[in-house]
């Protein structure tokens, strides 16, 4: 196997399971609503993470414990009063108009984005860690190649998922599909928040 199919199986194992990326994503490919831009913030996130990873950065993060607590906290309370906004929405009385007027702002997406994936240690763990350390492994002159490959599944990915997401737009804009996206959106951010906070927990109890 070449080690740039390594790297694009690698990457494209730890994108492809849903998380909140690919539900926001979605949502906003539904939504025809900054759906490239969300696209594009994943892909470009991706290749910072991935890069960095296999470059050192695995290494980097371990010497500096109280920045990954800090952020971990952050991310906890940002993701629990954006959940709480969500659920608002979901309240809403079930209209056409309404779902479009609940449309998320693009301050407000990139926020989320920036919440779910820098604030977020798993991603870490993911792509600086995981694939850091495997890509390490590889010759340096090949490190690259790995790179590209797994950054070539995120952009796949990603911009596939916000491209049928948007053909797909006029059936599943439906307002009770809508509140069924939030209802998952809600769901998988606290789950994510719940993680974080548990994170953090063991990281203050290891101080």
């Amino acid at each position: 196997m070449s080690v740039f199919v390594q790297g694009f199986a690698l990457g494209g194992a730890l994108i492809l399971p849903i998380g909140p990326q690919n539900t926001i994503v979605l949502r906003q490919g539904m939504l025809r609503r900054y759906a490239f831009v969300a696209a594009t913030f994943c892909v470009v996130s991706d290749m910072l993470l991935i890069t960095t990873g296999v470059l050192g950065g695995a290494a980097f993060l371990q010497h500096y414990p109280l920045l990954m607590l800090g952020m971990t906290w952050v991310g906890v309370v940002f993701l629990l009063w954006y959940s709480y906004g969500v659920i608002k929405e979901i309240r809403q009385p079930i209209t056409t108009d309404s779902v479009g007027r609940s449309a998320t702002s693009l301050g407000q997406l990139l926020l989320t984005l920036t919440a779910v994936t820098w604030l977020n240690p798993h991603v870490y763990l993911d792509t600086v860690v995981i694939l850091g350390s495997l890509g390490s492994q590889i010759p340096a002159a090949l490190r690259l190649t790995f790179v590209a490959g797994a950054i070539s599944a995120s952009i796949i990915w990603f911009y596939l998922l916000s491209s049928i997401s948007t053909l797909l737009s006029e059936k599943l804009m439906q307002p009770r599909i809508q509140k069924l996206i939030a209802f998952v959106v809600v769901i998988l951010l606290l789950t994510l928040a719940f993680r974080l906070a548990s994170e953090g927990v063991v990281m203050l109890q290891q101080r």
